[in-house]
Parts: C-alpha cells; sequence; structure tokens
C-alpha cells in the first residue's frame, strides 16, 4: 500500500517481521502446525507467509467484493476463508487455487468455526447456518436463523455448535437440522464464547452488557455497567478468566468456584480508543488487545494491571492472533501490515 515504507513500529514488543497486504488486512490466523500465517484482505485476496520470516508463500485469489474471515483446521494444514460474495474457499499451502469453493448463503460471510476434532466446518452466512465436511462437502442445512448470525462456537469437548442472533442463543448438532435447545434473551449479541471447560456461555451484547448463562442449568447472569456496547469476549484456557472490552478499558470477570456473581472484576488501562480486536494465548496466560488507534498490549490478568509489552502501529488494528505452542503474537492493521512479535514477558 501507498506510504506503507514510512510506518514505523514503537513500543516494547519485539518485532519479528512485517509483511504488506495490497489492502487493509481484515482478519489473521496461525496455522495448527504454527508453520504459516494467513491473512484476509479487503481486497478479497488471501497471503499466506512463512512464520518464522514472513515470507510470501502464496497470494489468492479468494473473494469478490471482499474477504471477512480465515480460520484454519485445528488438526491439518487446511484454510478457510470467507467473503462478502457469501462463499468460503477451502486451501492447503501447496494448492494454488481453493481446493473447494461452498456456496454458504447470499449474504456475507462473517463467522467461521472449526469444530475441535477438524471433522467441521460451520459457517455462518447471514441467517444461514450449514455444516460442512473437511473436504468442502456440504452436511447439514440447519434451520434459518429469524436474524443475522452475530456468532458462532464450537463446545471444547464435544461435537456441539452454539448460534447467537437476535433474540436467541441456539444449540445444535451435526445429526439434525432442528436445535437441541435455545436459550432466549431479547436483545442484540455481539459475539458469543463457549468457556473451555463448557460451564458457561457468555455473549457482549449492543445494549453495553455481558450475559452469562450456566449450560447444566440455563441459569443466566448479567454484567452491566460498560460505557459502550461489548463486541470482544474472549476465555482464558482453563475457564478462571474472562476478558470483555466494551470501551478503551478492559474488564477481566473471575469465574473459576462460584462464578463471576458478586465478585469485583479488574479493569487493564492502557488503550486510549476502543478494543477491535482481543484474544488469549492457546497454552499460556497472556492476553493481546488492539485497538483503534492503532496501539497492542499484552497482558498478564491477576498478575499486574499494566501491560507487559506495548507497540503503536499508527494505524487501527484489526484482529490479533497467538500461534499455537508459542509466545509468537500476530497483528492486523488497516495500513495493510501483518506483523509477527515474539513474545518475551514471563509466560508462566
Amino acid at each position: 500500500m501507498p506510504g506503507i515504507a514510512e510506518r514505523t513500529v514503537e513500543g516494547t514488543l519485539p518485532k519479528t517481521w512485517e509483511a504488506e497486504l495490497d489492502e487493509a488486512a481484515v482478519s489473521i490466523a496461525w496455522a495448527a502446525s504454527g508453520g504459516w500465517l494467513a491473512a484476509a484482505s479487503a481486497s478479497g485476496a488471501i497471503y499466506l507467509f512463512e512464520s518464522l520470516t514472513g515470507a510470501e508463500a502464496k497470494k489468492w485469489t479468494g473473494h469478490r467484493n471482499g474477504a471477512i474471515v480465515v480460520a484454519w483446521s485445528p488438526k491439518e494444514e487446511v484454510l478457510a476463508s470467507g467473503g462478502q460474495d457469501g462463499k468460503v474457499n477451502l486451501f492447503t499451502p501447496e494448492g494454488d487455487a481453493p481446493f473447494a469453493s461452498l456456496d454458504c448463503g447470499t449474504a456475507w460471510v462473517e463467522h467461521l468455526a472449526w469444530s475441535p476434532s477438524g471433522r467441521y466446518l460451520a459457517t455462518a452466512c447471514g441467517r444461514t447456518l450449514r455444516l460442512w465436511s473437511n473436504k468442502g462437502e456440504l452436511l447439514q442445512s440447519f434451520e434459518e436463523q429469524p436474524n443475522t448470525i452475530a456468532g458462532i462456537d464450537w463446545r471444547y469437548d464435544s461435537e456441539e455448535l452454539v448460534s447467537a442472533c437476535y433474540g436467541q442463543v441456539v444449540f445444535w448438532k451435526p445429526s439434525s437440522s432442528s436445535p437441541t435447545r435455545t436459550f432466549e434473551w431479547k436483545g442484540s449479541m455481539l459475539s458469543i464464547a463457549w468457556s473451555p471447560d463448557a460451564k458457561y456461555l457468555c455473549h457482549g451484547n449492543q445494549d453495553s452488557t455481558v450475559h452469562f448463562w450456566i449450560v447444566a442449568t440455563g441459569k443466566e447472569l448479567q454484567m452491566s455497567g460498560y460505557p459502550l456496547k461489548v463486541a470482544q469476549i474472549c476465555w482464558e484456557r482453563r475457564s478462571k478468566y474472562l476478558a470483555t472490552a466494551g470501551s478503551p478499558q478492559i474488564t477481566v470477570w473471575d469465574c473459576s468456584g462460584k462464578g463471576p456473581a458478586g465478585r469485583r472484576p479488574e479493569t487493564l488501562k492502557h488503550h486510549r480508543l476502543p478494543i477491535r480486536a482481543m484474544r488469549y494465548q492457546t497454552d499460556g496466560p497472556l492476553l493481546a488487545s488492539g485497538c483503534a488507534e492503532g496501539r497492542v498490549a499484552v497482558w498478564r490478568p491477576s498478575k499486574r494491571d499494566k501491560p507487559d509489552l506495548t507497540a503503536h502501529l499508527q494505524s487501527p488494528i484489526t484482529d490479533v492472533a497467538w500461534s499455537p505452542g508459542t509466545a509468537r503474537l500476530a497483528v492486523a492493521a488497516e495500513d495493510g501490515r501483518a506483523i509477527a512479535f515474539d513474545v518475551v514477558a514471563n509466560s508462566k
């Protein structure tokens, strides 16, 4: 992109490499092997970079009108990309083109989720939820939802899927097109996340709240007081902490033992504009956040309320991603950069 050579990265996060896309980088994801980083461009192109050097290995023609999201299978080197054309493309690092192109509906494909086993890929396109094999075969077309699907997530220990839209959270199994269970809630959900221990389902909401469901009983908890809508939520790997963001600050709830009810959350302050992306390590305690001002922070919630490491990209952050089993962090920005950092903070 014009002028990117003059851009700098300020701060204490040690940069490993930096790559350039043809337009804004809108989504990034590490392969389960850690050997590749995929990035989606607003132009529709899908990029593949070598994880150690940042060398561009592939640039695939992806999606007409723009790409939105990329996601790797957790068990093999199969990459899924979703776009504004209503399609999902499946790639392998060796291929020069997608080995499958899936028709997911007439709206944008905004959400992709691989099952923990890697057998299934769930796609959300407007109000349409579909299930595919890892080869691209259509396995299930679930009942159409009454409103646009705001998020999907798999239970970590089984093949059970959940979707969220205005008014309801719905549970699904691959064997049936009908829901197995529904939680009704009057409101507009923006994101949903299942705790790794499967105890809680949580969603961030348009009305500046976070809503908890105790899955076994259907009991509800609601956390209010956020100044803005809550679009970012993510779980720590042990299910002890839930990080939420509805403003420039991050609010972390302790969900261990009796749960978050009656507990005072931890507040993390560093960003000056709203959080745009946030993710816990898959194998560690570190939390990464990126904001609309272009600032990135790495935190150790419960240990200290100030970031261990920071960077300023001077362009709004669109996504952050941790490499599995390592302390490598990738960051995507609106100016078209994908940057890898080697996080040297104490991760124990």
